[in-house]
């Protein structure tokens, strides 16, 4: 739990500048550590995730392909979704770019965080 946990506090800490960051000035270039830190804890996320399905399977080598292969799945459905969101809604408002990129993986973050709590 304590990696899930560096990582929440790593998406959090990088997430919310990204909201109050101003679209010009030299500040704005600011948005390029604070992104590469956010992946930083995204990817700790995922290791995590990961190594934890690794635990559930266990020592069944037979359904291991099944299970990696459905979170494979979910992933790739899941993303898809959220991008396409993305896609139809940041040319037209350039509010809710922000609002994704601040507060989307803060969100997910601490639900992942619970699930993994939970499970």
């Amino acid at each position: 739990m304590y990696p899930m946990l560096v990582a929440i506090v790593i998406v959090i800490v990088t997430s919310v500048p990204l909201y109050f960051l101003p679209s010009s000035g030299f500040e704005r270039l600011l948005v390029y550590p604070l992104v590469a830190c956010q992946g930083v804890g995204l990817a700790i996320m995922l290791n995590t995730a990961t190594s934890l399905i690794s635990d559930v399977i266990g020592s069944d080598a037979e359904g291991s392909a099944f299970v990696y292969g459905v979170y494979s799945l979910l992933d790739k459905f899941s993303n898809g979704i959220i991008i396409a969101y993305v896609v139809s809604t940041y040319p037209t408002d350039d509010h809710a770019l922000r609002f994704i990129m601040a507060y989307a993986p803060i969100t997910c973050a601490i639900l992942s965080y619970v699930f993994t709590f939970i499970g």
